[in-house]
């Protein structure tokens, strides 16, 4: 990044449009680095720093930061027409837990602008995706939530859920079981349903409650729950 270009680009009287594009990165689940832009640039997709960003119908909203102390909780509603796409969101999770990157810079930065330069950009914004907020026929939403700087964070950092374990659980690819990006240690036979029935081959989907544990693991096994059953309610 070069912010002293951007600097002065920003106090310029006549400013060149803004490109944002976007990176998903679902390397964690087997898929690739998608790379999307918001909207085509004079017809033609996004090339900046050798890599090309594909026109995708995206609504990117509240990447603001207010100041107040809250930090921003983006969301990014994508249109459900690539089947690709719609397979990896459904087989890996909804995609929770993949990093998210959104850059911008001018227009005439990117590769086929009148000053074509793949450092000069504005900060990276760096997020993760916290859940799928909802899905459709024509559409899926994701919320976003800050991937913030490690150092100096604070033990325990983790949500007190108690009902809910936060492991991520295998995914099926159509094939096989796969367990990148997993951390839920359960690798074996039994499958079941988020309900807790017997489920069929590749059906095999985990309702992360305490029960859905003892199923895998044995009531009297060593359960690796990531939630915390013993927290009490208090009125």
């Amino acid at each position: 990044m070069t912010p002293e270009i951007i600097a002065t680009d920003m106090q310029r009287l006549e400013q060149d449009a803004i490109v944002q594009v976007f990176e998903i990165d679902a390397t964690q689940y087997g898929g690739e680095v998608m790379h999307f832009a918001t909207a085509a640039v004079d017809g033609q997709p996004i090339s900046f720093g050798g890599v090309q960003y594909l026109p995708f119908p995206i609504q990117a909203e509240g990447f603001e930061w207010n100041g107040q102390g809250t930090l921003p909780r983006p969301t990014l509603l994508l249109a459900a027409q690539d089947l690709a796409f719609l397979s990896l969101v459904m087989s890996a999770n909804d995609l929770v837990g993949a990093p998210v990157r959104r850059k911008r810079t001018y227009r005439k930065h990117l590769d086929d602008g009148s000053d074509p330069d793949p450092e000069a950009m504005f900060p990276t914004d760096h997020y993760v995706i916290e859940r799928k907020a909802r899905q459709n026929r024509t559409q899926i939403q994701f919320e976003l939530s800050v991937q913030m700087d490690q150092e100096g964070r604070m033990i325990p950092a983790r949500q007190v859920l108690r009902d809910t374990c936060t492991h991520r659980y295998r995914w099926w690819d159509g094939a096989q079981y796969r367990y990148e990006g997993v951390t839920c240690p359960f690798a074996g036979t039994g499958e079941w349903t988020e309900s807790g029935a017997s489920a069929d081959r590749g059906a095999d989907r985990c309702g992360k409650r305490l029960s859905d544990c003892k199923l895998r693991f044995g009531v009297h096994g060593l359960l690796p729950f990531y939630g915390f059953p013993g927290v009490a309610r208090y009125r």
